[in-house]
Protein backbone atom coordinates (compact mmCIF):
# COMPACT_ATOMS: atom_id res chain seq x y z
CA UNK A 1 0.00 0.00 0.00
CA UNK A 2 1.60 3.35 -0.88
CA UNK A 3 1.03 6.02 1.79
CA UNK A 4 3.19 9.10 3.01
CA UNK A 5 6.16 8.91 5.73
CA UNK A 6 3.90 10.86 7.75
CA UNK A 7 1.19 8.47 8.67
CA UNK A 8 4.25 5.08 8.59
CA UNK A 9 3.89 4.46 12.91
CA UNK A 10 7.16 3.46 14.83
CA UNK A 11 8.77 0.21 14.01
CA UNK A 12 7.10 0.57 10.50
CA UNK A 13 9.21 -0.87 7.90
CA UNK A 14 8.90 0.45 4.08
CA UNK A 15 10.08 1.46 0.39
CA UNK A 16 10.79 4.82 -0.85
CA UNK A 17 8.46 5.16 -4.07
CA UNK A 18 8.88 8.67 -4.71
CA UNK A 19 10.01 11.84 -3.70
CA UNK A 20 7.68 14.66 -4.44
CA UNK A 21 8.10 18.81 -3.52
CA UNK A 22 9.93 21.08 -5.70
CA UNK A 23 13.33 20.80 -6.68
CA UNK A 24 15.41 22.16 -4.08
CA UNK A 25 13.44 19.94 -1.74
CA UNK A 26 14.40 16.63 -3.67
CA UNK A 27 17.65 17.64 -4.38
CA UNK A 28 18.26 18.03 -0.40
CA UNK A 29 16.33 14.89 0.60
CA UNK A 30 18.14 12.49 -2.03
CA UNK A 31 21.63 14.04 -1.19
CA UNK A 32 20.96 12.45 2.76
CA UNK A 33 20.25 9.03 0.88
CA UNK A 34 16.44 8.89 1.04
CA UNK A 35 16.27 8.06 -2.68
CA UNK A 36 13.54 6.09 -4.07
CA UNK A 37 13.81 2.07 -3.73
CA UNK A 38 15.48 2.78 -0.49
CA UNK A 39 14.35 1.29 2.24
CA UNK A 40 13.57 2.28 5.96
CA UNK A 41 12.52 2.10 9.06
CA UNK A 42 10.47 4.47 11.40
CA UNK A 43 12.64 4.58 15.11
CA UNK A 44 10.92 7.53 16.66
CA UNK A 45 7.68 9.48 16.03
CA UNK A 46 6.76 11.80 18.27
CA UNK A 47 4.40 14.94 18.01
CA UNK A 48 6.45 17.96 18.27
CA UNK A 49 9.84 16.89 17.20
CA UNK A 50 11.03 15.38 13.91
CA UNK A 51 10.65 11.87 12.50
CA UNK A 52 13.77 9.42 13.18
CA UNK A 53 14.39 7.19 9.85
CA UNK A 54 17.02 4.80 10.33
CA UNK A 55 17.90 4.39 6.14
CA UNK A 56 21.20 3.13 4.69
CA UNK A 57 22.88 2.51 7.84
CA UNK A 58 22.16 6.04 9.00
CA UNK A 59 19.67 7.85 11.78
CA UNK A 60 18.44 10.65 9.97
CA UNK A 61 16.09 13.10 11.36
CA UNK A 62 13.53 14.43 8.97
CA UNK A 63 10.92 17.40 9.36
CA UNK A 64 7.46 16.17 9.86
CA UNK A 65 6.07 17.95 6.89
CA UNK A 66 8.83 16.84 4.61
CA UNK A 67 7.97 13.35 5.53
CA UNK A 68 4.44 14.65 3.78
CA UNK A 69 6.52 14.50 0.90
CA UNK A 70 7.93 11.26 0.77
CA UNK A 71 5.59 8.46 -0.64
CA UNK A 72 6.40 4.96 0.43
CA UNK A 73 5.05 1.83 0.61
CA UNK A 74 4.66 -0.15 3.51
CA UNK A 75 6.49 -3.45 4.63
Amino acid sequence: MIMKLSDIKPGGKGRITAVTGDAAFQRRITAVGMTPGSTFEVIRREKGFPMLISIRNTLLAVNSEDCKQIETEAE
